[in-house]
């Protein structure tokens, strides 16, 4: 390798203290094709190798270890060039075993360098002894990404390049980080106001020679400020190590949790059972009873139909009454009746209690449903057992071109299909993250199935054919999602991935940790869903009161016509619903004057064939416009996401008009 390839626009430095496994990383990276030259202008020889990653050629420079910064080697004083440059992105290590010394060393480097991603290696290591890193907390305290990986295994060596390329390329961007040194901040504010730079002022006063050189001509100030406070306070360079101890201290309380771990005979018949040749049928009946809670918890379903089917009709009325969807839309629409009767009769009272006030409800509806299925999952994977899951459905999940780790993001967008996109970036290979991140929108989130359930109960009679219903959709959305991932391996040609896996011990599961993933997972329908459900909630509202819906939603329902679905209220709920899947039941509300869909259901009078063309179509076009937004961000192609969305608008359409035509055709025989 030449000097022009060390000149190479891309360049990740990977910096870490000693024993971090740096070198274990490096050669993960690069394969082991490494280089070793003298580094441009310096006499020190470092090794250096070049990947290509989503077309870009990136070059990975092994800078050589440095224990702290008080170290002046000819070797430590590139690697100090480096951190406190703006080349490239800095790679910073933080060593899993050690976490509290590495932290410690971590937070000066961020404190004079941008442009930096901090990854924590030897998860392994953490996985072992039960030690759960709440990596959102660790980003928020030192404002910049964390990852997680283990270099020795290669587990999530792939999203580290991901999210170093995103650095690279501009679309993120860190800040130095900015320690409250309490006492001090005055003098650091002076020093500050000398040379611009508030980590280097932290450096002055510590002594560092390195900064020292570099402000020759500013030695005389910088001493005499120090000189002052050792004279009122004590030594700088004390006071400052005493609050990088206390920063470090607080990011290990609030963001490390360590459960108590154990391997008796029981877990060993557990681990048995999971791995013999038909373990992947505990793994799926573990799997689909989860969900069974989760939705039955929700929305009432699918207990309430199989209660129903028994004749225990009062169980099942119950279920219903009392999940969590029928709890809040009581409560949400006693909410409404009562600011209704405050709010004068006019186009803004209209706009404040059917546009805004419809669209928080909505808002408040989903959000705990989505927080239930997520942390019921997280419970799984806090425990252990889903890792086994995963394991154990690998050979499956293979067969499809995917490896059994993709039952991570599959099991997440049965919540919501925005995290569980995101939840792709844990694969290993750029091969499976799009093929999971374009497929998972074919996986039925709770909106969906809200809308299913509601539609379900209200057209069809039968709780049978209601359970049915509902339960074919689920087979099919898993049929789908499987076989759509295999199609998209087939026309890029990729190869199936390797599961790379570390699995954990069994331990009962931490409710704080729980609650980490839970949340971290659940906001994002906050974050990225909720503005979308509100500027369309009110958009519908008007769309209405202006008389635009009519005219929308007959030249939509004109589509939909040989399936006999041609009422223009449907054609206008499937239009809003592409933004949002939540608007649909909110859309043929406003528009039909009434929230009981029971009353809904008598004017579009649907028979069974209609019905479940009507079921299926909603279960499988574009689940929301954020989700849209979500793929594009992890599969980064234009192309093949806008092609992807016009294939599962095809493929919905396609088994919708086929469900018709074979009920249809059966009721007429019948």
């Amino acid at each position: 390798m030449n000097k022009k390839s060390l000149e190479s626009p891309y360049k990740i430095f990977l910096l870490a203290q000693p024993n971090s496994g740096k070198t274990t990383l490096f050669n993960t990276l690069t394969g082991k094709r490494c280089y070793v030259a003298n580094w441009p202008g310096k006499t020190v020889e470092v090794f250096h190798g070049e990947i290509t990653h989503h077309g870009k050629k990136i070059l990975i420079v092994d800078l050589p270890g440095i224990n702290s910064f008080k170290t002046l080697g000819k070797e430590e004083e590139l690697t100090k060039e480096i951190i406190f440059g703006k080349e490239g992105v800095v790679v910073l290590l933080i060593n899993g075993e050690s976490l509290y010394r590495s932290l410690y060393f971590a937070i000066q480097v961020l404190e004079v360098r941008s442009n930096v991603l901090v990854v924590i290696n030897k998860s392994d290591f953490l996985e072992s002894r039960g030690i759960h890193i709440n990596l959102k907390a660790f980003s928020e305290k030192l404002n910049v990404d964390v990852i997680q990986i283990s270099a020795l295994k290669g587990i999530g060596v792939n999203q580290l390049i991901d999210r170093a390329l995103d650095l690279l390329e501009g679309r993120k961007r860190t800040e130095k980080l900015k320690i409250d040194y309490g006492i001090l901040e005055s003098y650091i504010e002076e020093i500050e106001s000398l040379i611009h730079d508030r980590g280097l002022a932290v450096k002055l006063l510590e002594g560092d020679e390195y900064v020292l050189k570099m402000f020759e001509d500013k030695k005389e100030a910088i001493e005499k400020i120090k000189k002052e406070i050792e004279a009122k306070y004590s030594n700088a360079e004390e006071i400052i190590a005493m609050q990088r101890h206390k920063f470090v201290s607080d990011i290990i309380k609030s963001s490390v949790r360590e459960v108590k771990v154990s391997r008796n005979e029981f877990e060993e018949r557990l681990d048995s059972i999971f791995f013999s040749r038909f373990g992947f049928i505990p793994a799926i009946l573990l799997l689909l009873g989860t969900i069974a809670l989760a939705f039955t918890i929700n929305t009432g379903f699918p207990f309430n139909l199989i209660f129903s089917a028994l004749g225990l009709e009062g169980i099942s009325e119950k279920l219903e009454k009392y999940s969590l969807a029928g709890l809040i839309s009581l409560i949400i629409e006693n909410s409404s009746d009562m600011l209704k009767s405050y709010i004068p009769d006019s186009w803004w009272g209209s706009l404040i209690t059917d546009g805004i006030i419809a669209g928080l409800g909505v808002i408040l509806t989903f959000f705990p449903i989505i927080v239930v299925v997520n942390f019921l999952m997280s419970i799984l994977e806090d425990s252990g057992l889903m890792a086994r899951i995963a394991v154990s459905l690998n050979k499956f999940f293979s067969m499809f071109g995917l490896t059994g780790k993709s039952v991570f993001p599959f099991g997440i967008s049965l919540a919501c299909n925005v995290p569980g996109v995101m939840a792709s970036r844990i694969l290993e290979t750029d091969a499976e993250r799009i093929k999971v991140a374009l497929s998972s929108p074919f996986v039925i989130c709770q909106a969906r199935l809200l809308v299913i359930v509601l539609f379900a109960a209200a057209f069809l009679s039968s709780p049978l054919v209601q359970s049915l219903i509902v339960t074919s959709m689920y087979l099919l959305s898993t049929i789908l999602f499987l076989s759509i991932s295999k199609l998209y391996g087939k026309i890029t040609r990729e190869e199936v991935s390797e599961l790379l896996l570390e699995l954990p011990p069994y331990h009962f599961p931490s409710m704080k940790v729980s609650w980490w993933i839970t949340w971290e997972r659940s906001k994002s329908f906050i974050t990225k869903i909720s503005g979308f459900l509100l500027l369309f909630a009110v958009l519908i509202w008007a769309l209405d009161y202006f008389a635009l819906a009519e005219p929308i939603g007959s030249f939509i329902a004109k589509i939909f016509k040989p399936m006999g679905l041609d009422d223009w209220t449907l054609g206008f709920s499937l239009i809003v619903g592409f933004f949002a899947k939540e608007l649909i039941i909110e859309s043929l509300a406003i528009v039909h004057g009434t929230s009981d869909i029971s009353k809904i259901s008598e004017v579009l009078n649907l028979n069974l064939p209609q019905t479940v063309a009507l079921l299926v179509f909603v279960a499988f076009y574009t689940p929301c416009a954020a989700t849209l937004f979500a793929i594009f961000s992890e599969v980064r192609n234009k192309k093949l996401v806008t092609a992807a969305i016009i294939l599962q608008i095809l493929i919905a359409y396609a088994i919708s008009f086929l469900f018709f035509v074979v009920i249809d055709a059966g009721t007429k025989i019948i």
